[in-house]
């Protein structure tokens, strides 16, 4: 039970990047959520993604609720998002979310989740690029499945951090929750690499940002639903009017089945009686009696 809870302290449960709420990458520590009794990460996720990224905060963690027949650990969400500007002049919310038990160094989960985000748009970057200056240029497809190849990196960044967490725990101290024996002096010894106070700060004034882009997709999805009910209108205005264009053409029809019966009688009456008028004038009226003799 002691490796269980120092592998849990020392190592991530779930890492799973999205852009716009939708999942690119995921990286499962499967013997940790053994461990774990019934943990579903992907449900988590699901259930707090949304949250996340219409939240004002771009750095940050969250508790996960879970009762004791779940799970007996108590687990954070740590989360960090950033705009990124396409080459069309478009805009997408990039999320890194990980799901680590909550005595987990803040900074070495904040430390993979910024890595990740920076390598992701570096590899993006350099992919849209080389496809910029192919000849004919790269399809869609093609962009995304080169894409496709950055989760081995991903893997790499998060087991390497992992790997490395005791060299770099002096780094790492200042986010740390248990804090006992604590050096001043060591506070100062942060890598270049490892995300800290002063970044996060930095990171955070890009809040509007990401705001107004959520707010934009917001509009978006209801200007959507707009267009659909008014099509759903437009459709049943059809229908009825289908409808009634239809009643109407049955009764025509049987208007002119009428008037053609009434035009055949009147025009068979009218040649019976000029018959009966012509031999009449010849047989004698009434009864036709001179021929009948």
């Amino acid at each position: 039970m002691p490796n269980s809870n120092t592998e849990l302290n020392k190592h991530l449960i779930y890492t799973t990047l999205t852009l716009n709420s939708t999942t690119l990458y995921t990286y499962e520590n499967f013997s940790l959520i053994q461990k774990v009794n019934n943990l579903n990460c992907s449900e988590i996720l699901s259930q707090e993604l949304g949250l996340i990224n219409v939240s004002k905060t771009l750095v940050g963690s969250m508790s996960v609720s879970t009762s004791p027949s779940v799970t007996n650990s108590s687990l954070l969400l740590y989360f960090m998002k950033k705009t990124m500007v396409n080459q069309d002049g478009s805009s997408d919310l990039l999320t890194v979310v990980a799901l680590a038990s909550v005595n987990v160094n803040k900074m070495l989960a904040l430390s993979v989740l910024k890595k990740i985000m920076d390598k992701y748009i570096s590899f993006k970057h350099d992919i849209e690029k080389e496809a910029s200056t192919t000849p004919g240029g790269s399809s869609s497809d093609q962009i995304k499945a080169k894409l496709g190849k950055f989760k081995p990196y991903m893997s790499q960044i998060i087991k390497f951090e992992e790997m490395n967490y005791d060299a770099n725990n002096s780094a790492y101290r200042y986010g740390a929750i248990n804090s006992e024996g604590h050096d001043e002096e060591s506070d100062t010894l942060f890598d270049a690499q490892v995300i800290n106070p002063n970044q996060l700060l930095l990171a955070s004034e890009e809040v509007e940002d990401v705001r107004q882009l959520m707010l934009d997709n917001i509009n978006k999805i209801m200007n959507r639903g707009d267009k659909i009910s008014s099509l759903v209108d437009q459709t049943d205005r059809l229908n009825n009017s289908s409808s009634v264009f239809t009643k109407k053409a049955q009764l025509i029809k049987r208007k002119m089945w009428v008037s053609k019966i009434k035009f055949t009688l009147i025009v068979g009456t009218s040649v019976a009686f000029l018959l009966y008028l012509l031999v009449g004038s010849q047989c004698g009226f009434p009864f036709f009696n001179h021929c009948i003799h």
